[in-house]
């Protein structure tokens, strides 16, 4: 756990983020570590954090393909930032994430998903237009039933052909994302889920191969299982982000990475069983559950707009050492670290001695368009 010195915290508008740099660094040289030998490279996610100063420490720490992103507005952001190699794991089909695919295209390597021909119908015309080349990997629904063809579906041979015969597309390969296995908690439940992902991988690309198209990548995994997908032996890539800065989810799970991320908030209220946080549903989210409190006794139960309810089983008292008094700054581990760090424009990155501030430059900023950004 970070430890914040009062002059440390007496620093901080709350409610607001706080990266402990040390445990950020150690988890990126981890994770980089264990990607050294293996047969597949790390394609760290940007989504995770949509920070470009933690992204380009990933990329420092070696052993990656390139970097993952799931918008059209965060590729465009890596590329001006000087990313090289930016894949989109994700569809694209309105104009304006066309039109920002296709300025980054410009200015990157840069591989978009499809699972539709529809998809590839709106691809090559924005490619055409703006004098560029995109890859293309179509996405298989390997068990989250979220995009991606089903097994054995049809149209996977067609659609292959389909990019193939559009000159400013280049057919890349295969997106497989089990996401149904990041966050179970049983590593052997984690570990059949990725070798049946594995298994339908292998099957469809021998699909491919007779049809005559090669798979040159093969990408997927995330955080909760980024060393079965590498080790499994389909995967030519992995696309773990939230390893990073972790959360309380993947918190519970058996992963070698250290909480990094920590919500930084004023008790407000208090009460001699209760306290309240100045900090709701506008800050963080509650869908993996609620905020882990880093106080002995303290549990949050509910968040608000703008409040968290704080239950206190230990009943510390209501002055004094522990107290929990109005004024006093706490720590929170958000539950869910993708969306808990867009609703922020800035972490603040303590080294120790102080805090550095990084943008968060991956949100998205709206424009209508044909206005210049």
């Amino acid at each position: 756990m970070i430890e914040l010195p009062p002059s440390a915290l007496d620093q901080l508008p709350t409610p607001c983020l706080v990266v402990d740099a040390g445990a950020a660094s150690r988890n990126i040289q981890r994770c980089a570590a264990f990607f050294s030998g293996q047969r597949a490279a790390l394609r760290p996610h940007f989504k995770a954090h949509k920070c470009t100063a933690l992204m380009q420490q990933q990329l420092d720490a070696g052993n990656c393909a390139g970097v993952a992103c799931q918008t059209s507005w965060e590729a465009l952001v890596l590329a001006r930032s000087g990313f090289t190699d930016i894949l989109i794991a994700n569809q694209v089909v309105d104009q304006a994430a066309l039109d920002e695919l296709a300025e980054a295209a410009g200015l990157a390597r840069l591989t978009v998903v499809v699972d539709h021909e529809a998809q590839v119908e709106l691809l090559a015309p924005t490619a055409d237009r703006h004098r560029v080349s995109i890859g293309v990997l179509i996405e298989l629904d390997v068990g989250a039933g979220r995009c991606g063809l089903p097994f054995g579906d049809a149209g996977l041979v067609p659609l292959a052909e389909q990019i193939a015969r559009h000159d400013s597309l280049g057919f890349d390969g295969l997106q497989a994302y089990e996401g149904h296995a990041v966050h179970r908690d049983s590593r052997e439940v984690r570990a059949t889920l990725v070798r049946q992902a594995a298994l339908h991988i292998q099957h469809e690309q021998a699909r491919l191969a007779a049809a005559g198209f090669g798979c040159p990548v093969v990408s997927g995994g995330g955080t909760g299982t980024y060393d079965l997908a590498a080790q499994a032996g389909a995967l030519t890539e992995v696309q773990a982000g939230s390893y990073v800065l972790m959360d309380g989810r993947y918190g519970t799970l058996d992963l070698p990475f250290e909480s990094a991320l920590y919500c930084v908030a004023t008790v407000i209220s208090r009460r001699s069983s209760r306290a309240v946080l100045n900090v709701g549903l506008k800050e963080l989210t509650v869908e993996y559950g609620m905020p882990v409190m880093q106080v002995p006794g303290a549990r949050v139960t509910a968040l608000s707009d703008e409040h968290a309810q704080v239950s206190l089983a230990a009943l510390p008292p209501l002055t004094g050492h522990g107290a929990l008094d109005i004024g006093d700054k706490v720590l929170l581990i958000p539950a869910h670290v993708d969306p808990a760090v867009n609703l922020y424009d800035r972490l603040f990155a303590w080294t120790g001695t102080g805090f550095s501030e990084w943008e968060v430059d991956g949100r998205r900023r709206y424009r209508l368009r044909g206005i210049n950004r």
